[in-house]
């Protein structure tokens, strides 16, 4: 069996390192292999597939010639949509609502993890092993080599033993965590190497937590990366890593740079969801790359027609062609992107794509001692949803010490219950955060699309009043470290735009 597991990795590996030396041509013939593969087997095995391509074409030449599913209709039909009839969505939820359980796999074979609700909807979504294989072998053949460029770099990694450290939400089974417990569960000696801290604590909490442990390869949401760099400015972070791989939000060029400068390491990018892993790769360019031998993206308008290279998508249709238990095929992910019309100065074949993804806010609160306090998106919508009957759930912060709260609850019997729940949950999260006397209120309205960009956010900041004094504040900090000073104390309610995956 491990000899026929080794093979297996060995012939991924191989086909993933050709398949970039064939160029174009090469990437095409695979992905239309897969496609016609993925498509025969999800009508053999997958009921909801085998109605929705009744009247699709047996000689399958376009992914086109193919109708669009919605995470809605999928999570609906979840029992008909599985192609392994011994896996069923009662069970997988028992399975799921048991944290002991996190990091192994369901019927011991399907990795299983959960998506959240910022799109309106939340999903469970399971891999198989060859799955895991396609996109294990897509991060170290095409991902590793170009985040360790430098033989120093390589170097450093192994004089700080190869200790990493992960911030990310590690409350229930999402990908990060589930993944991050799995690789422990199965090489227990990696705990000493490897960390997992929660987006949920306290940042003085992380900050003495990442000054103890000394990774060399720091990962996590942008947004906390961000925060620690202003700490390691102010003197209270004292780290040294050769890498930081930001995932789960939108990195910006001036976050980027921020980040770059002020731990002196190579920062990399990268773009994906719980149902298309190892979607993209970043290049020595610090241009994200589609892996299109393995995934199918679709730039589409708001009436879901194609939109064309260079040119910003209302979302985007991916198809995962490596997983068959659960197939992903014209899915919309929610996000704006543009494929690039030009061939990217590293000279990969496969397309440069830009994402301009969900925008989620940072919220500011003052603290019990004036000082501002800084409240996580992803982590405090987590907080929100993981609360017993919420299923949808909206966070606005509309003043200094506000916090507006729509919500959908699973049962209307039971919605007072609920939002009592709700209310307190998070009223001792902010309390553990450290914020002082936020007002939290229940919006009768159900959780509603953003005015002004027409997408679902699910936590953002409506205060333009001190946003002004926060955007002078951010202007401020930036000349400041320019010039080698510490950053000031920020003005409630400063936002960064932020897009949140999990």
């Amino acid at each position: 069996m491990r000899i026929k597991h080794a093979n297996e990795l060995a012939g991924a590996a191989w086909d993933t390192y050709q398949a970039g030396r064939q160029g174009h041509s090469g990437i095409a013939r695979r992905q239309q292999d897969r496609l016609r593969a993925l498509v025969a087997y999800a009508r053999a095995h997958s009921l909801h597939f085998a109605d929705r391509y009744r009247d699709a074409p047996d000689d399958l030449s376009d992914v086109t010639q193919l109708p669009i599913v919605t995470k809605a209709e999928l999570m609906r039909d979840f029992d008909q949509w599985v192609t392994d009839p011994c896996v069923r969505r009662a069970e997988v939820e028992t399975f799921i609502a048991d944290p002991t359980r996190i990091g192994r796999d369901y019927l011991g074979r399907y990795v299983v993890c959960t998506t959240s609700g910022s799109t309106g909807t939340p999903a469970i979504v399971l891999h198989d092993q060859q799955a895991l294989t396609v996109y294990n072998m897509l991060g170290y053949v095409r991902s590793l080599p170009t985040a360790l460029m430098s033989l120093p770099g390589i170097w450093a990694l192994i004089r700080g033993r190869g200790r990493m450290a992960a911030v990310f939400v590690t409350d229930g089974h999402f990908l990060g965590n589930t993944m991050m417990a799995r690789r422990l569960r199965a090489a227990p000696w990696r705990a000493g190497m490897q960390r997992l801290l929660s987006a949920l604590s306290p940042l003085g909490e992380l900050v003495e937590n990442l000054n103890d442990f000394q990774p060399v390869v720091l990962g996590g949401y942008p947004s906390v990366l961000e925060l620690l760099a202003d700490e390691q400015l102010a003197c209270r972070l004292h780290i040294s890593p050769v890498l930081i791989s930001a995932a789960g939000e939108t990195l910006t060029a001036t976050a980027r740079q921020h980040i770059t400068e002020t731990f002196g390491c190579r920062v990399t990018n990268y773009y994906g969801s719980s149902e298309a892993i190892g979607l993209t790769f970043e290049c020595s360019s610090q241009r994200l790359h589609a892996n299109t031998d393995w995934y199918i993206v679709e730039p589409v308008d708001d009436h879901h027609q194609p939109v064309q290279p260079g040119q910003l998508s209302h979302d985007v249709l991916v198809t995962n062609l490596a997983n068959r238990i659960q197939p992903i095929i014209r899915y919309p992910l929610g996000d704006r992107v543009v494929i690039g019309i030009e061939s990217c100065s590293c000279g990969s074949p496969f397309p440069t794509i830009e994402v301009v993804g969900r925008t989620d806010d940072i919220l500011l609160y003052r603290g019990f001692q004036g000082e501002s306090i800084h409240i996580l998106p992803l982590a405090i919508a987590t907080v929100a949803e993981e609360t017993p009957g919420v299923t949808t759930c909206q966070l606005i912060q509309r003043g200094p010490s506000n916090l507006t709260v729509r919500f959908i609850a699973a049962s209307t019997r039971n919605k007072q219950q609920t939002w009592d729940a709700l209310r307190t949950r998070l009223a001792a999260y902010l309390a553990e955060q450290g914020a002082s006397g936020v007002i939290i209120e229940n919006d009768a309205q159900p959780p509603k699309l953003h005015p002004s960009s027409g997408k679902f956010r699910q936590v953002y900041a409506d205060c333009p009043g001190v946003n002004a004094g926060a955007r002078h504040a951010q202007r401020a900090r930036r000349r400041g470290r320019k010039q080698g000073l510490t950053p000031p104390v920020q003005f409630v309610g400063e936002v960064v735009l932020q897009r949140r995956y999990r």
